[in-house]
């Protein structure tokens, strides 16, 4: 039987747990704000160029609807992928080159069509952003009524993380819309797992694993902590029917069935050996398993050259991602490179990369949630957070650190207490009319935070990291190559005819009306004006310190968020601390 959330088992529930009109109004004031969100994502296409791995997304989506084949590149699964790539080809691009990065650039830049071609790819993310708005609406107002469900959708399509990856040709949103469905209809299963829900579980679950290969494991994980607080809060509950029954153990396998021929339909129906194509796995990894000769080692290298298994290209995607997570590359963070796990990485990038009223919205909530699970016991009510919570604790070992984008995911699930404490502190019995205040002047912060970060959404940072967010975080956090357009346009408006570059991107800056530049040359001061990437300056390249030449110099501008522009005097007079000629910055 399905077991509803009650917003009457609230104290005072009368008074705030739903609007003064009707569901459809409220639901149409979701959906207008919704809207205007996507205009703002929209208005963003042209200002960015294209950011580090949006070609190699591309071209691997291209392949997909092009060719009927996914080789290039494994390490992501297709459906984001093709999703960015269905507007250009159905505006007749096609795939030209076989390299996922070249290819990608190819595409990007036929027919003299930068501008529209990109954008077209970045407007297939888009549905994905409005799929995970219509969770966030459809979980709070299910929990805490239809006045809790507008403000967390508007808390949600307020943050800049969100906006500014669902503009962006990538994986991240996706991942983020999918995880967050998946674990939706997961708690609707646990509730009634009759077969309508187990396939809607089966195909969100689908979705999820052929976005991002980061669903394998934040919704495991998730499910066993809802899973857990399902049998703590329903130990001395005997109205609650038990979570397994035969029916729901007959229909879960049903729903594993459904995911895996649902994610076998993503890569195409294709089957073939595991080591075709020389994505082998790796050989070494294989000998340690089953060890260095024997009959179980001939056996094993056998089954991978020579038995055909069906969608090979998942499985060699999860040995490349476990493979790049095994690399012992290091992480930028608060000013320096460090080397393998960084258990904090992911708290410190949701701490500077969230807006603060965002937090503090979360934290009220939080604290009123546990409150009413003191009081009253509703355990299901926590269950957003606690899900975000346990994706945020299975992060802590993970190598991979590429920036917040990797737990976007959580932010849908935050909105959701977020909205609670933003609408309990208006209705706050005590102090009613501080409690009052508070919210408006929290949500009030939420917007100006929002509007002025606009277009620069995903290289935001909060009021912690201050005037210098460099020093925190680099990569996809702040400069992920996107402002060599705008770059374009300081060099052209002050005539500046020659500069030497350091470009972090994909971009080709020939294409994009540069003037004549060389490139910089690592560890080798040069004079004259210089634009680098944020990027390259701090972590360097080829190795660590190859730009750190230049930190004894104050930039003349910063383009954009991400690219600085120095003058640097052809008789260095040695004085670090001289200020070079200001440039205006039109943006």
């Amino acid at each position: 039987m399905d077991i509803p959330v009650n917003p009457s088992q609230f104290p005072d529930a009368s008074n705030w747990h739903h609007l003064p009109f009707s569901r459809r109004i409220a639901s149409g004031i979701a959906a207008l704000i919704v809207s205007i969100a996507c205009i703002r994502i929209t208005s963003t296409y042209r200002v960015f160029c294209q950011t580090f791995d949006e070609p190699d997304h591309l071209a691997c989506g291209t392949e997909w609807l092009d060719r009927g084949t996914y080789t290039f590149e494994p390490l992501h699964p297709p459906l984001a992928r093709i999703a960015a790539a269905i507007g250009p080809f159905l505006a007749g691009c096609r795939l030209r080159i076989n390299n996922n990065w070249k290819g990608g650039n190819d595409i990007l830049y036929a027919k003299g069509r930068y501008s529209r071609n990109l954008s077209l790819a970045r407007l297939g993310e888009l549905p994905f952003f409005v799929l995970a708005a219509a969770v966030v609406w459809a979980w709070s107002r299910r929990l805490f009524g239809e006045t809790v469900a507008v403000i967390s959708v508007l808390i949600f399509t307020l943050l800049p993380p969100i906006l500014g990856n669902a503009g962006l040709a990538t994986t991240d949103i996706a991942a983020a819309a999918t995880c967050a469905a998946t674990l939706y209809a997961f708690v609707r299963w646990l509730d009634q797992g009759d077969i309508t829900r187990s396939l809607l579980l089966a195909l969100t679950l689908a979705l999820a694993v052929l976005s991002k290969f980061t669903a394998l494991l934040f919704l495991p994980a998730c499910g066993l902590a809802l899973l857990g607080g399902r049998w703590w809060s329903s130990k001395d509950a005997s109205n609650d029917a038990p979570v397994w029954q035969k029916q729901r153990v007959l229909a879960l396998g049903l729903a594993a069935v459904g995911a895996c021929l649902l994610i076998w339909t993503g890569y195409r129906f294709s089957s073939g050996p595991l080591a075709e194509s020389g994505a082998a796995l790796h050989w070494q990894t294989l000998d340690a398993i089953t060890g260095g000769s024997g009959r179980l080692h001939d056996l094993a290298h056998y089954a991978v050259v020579s038995v055909s298994i069906p969608a090979p290209e998942f499985f060699r995607g999860l040995e490349a991602a476990k493979a790049r997570n095994d690399d012992p590359s290091g992480v930028y963070i608060l000013g320096r490179i460090r080397q393998g796990i960084c258990w904090y990485f992911f708290v410190v990038a949701l701490a500077v990369k969230s807006p603060l009223a965002f937090l503090i919205l979360v934290g009220v909530g939080v604290a009123m949630l546990l409150n009413h699970l003191q009081h009253h016991g509703n355990w299901r009510l926590l269950e957003p957070t606690v899900a975000a919570a346990t994706i945020l604790l299975v992060t802590m070992p993970v190598k991979i650190h590429l920036g917040v984008r990797q737990i976007l995911v959580v932010y849908p699930l935050f909105s959701i207490a977020a909205g609670f404490g933003a609408t309990s502190l208006w209705r706050h019995t005590a102090h009613r009319r501080l409690a009052r205040t508070a919210a408006l002047l929290f949500l009030g912060w939420l917007v100006v935070s929002s509007v002025r970060a606009h277009p620069d959404y995903f290289p935001y940072f909060n009021e912690l990291a201050g005037n210098h967010p460099e020093r925190i975080f680099v990569e996809s956090d702040l400069d992920w190559g996107q402002d060599l357009l705008r770059l374009g346009e300081v060099l052209r408006s002050h005539k500046m005819d020659k500069i030497a570059l350091s470009y972090f991107g994909t971009a080709d800056p020939r294409q994009h009306g540069l003037p004549s530049f060389t490139e910089l040359v690592p560890f080798r001061p040069t004079t004259g004006w210089i634009a680098i990437s944020m990027c390259n300056l701090k972590e360097g390249w080829p190795e660590l310190g190859a730009y750190s030449w230049l930190e004894a110099y104050k930039p003349a501008l910063l383009v954009g968020r991400s690219i600085l522009l120095y003058d640097i005097p052809r008789t260095p007079s040695g004085d670090s601390g001289k200020t070079q000629p200001a440039v205006s910055n039109p943006h």
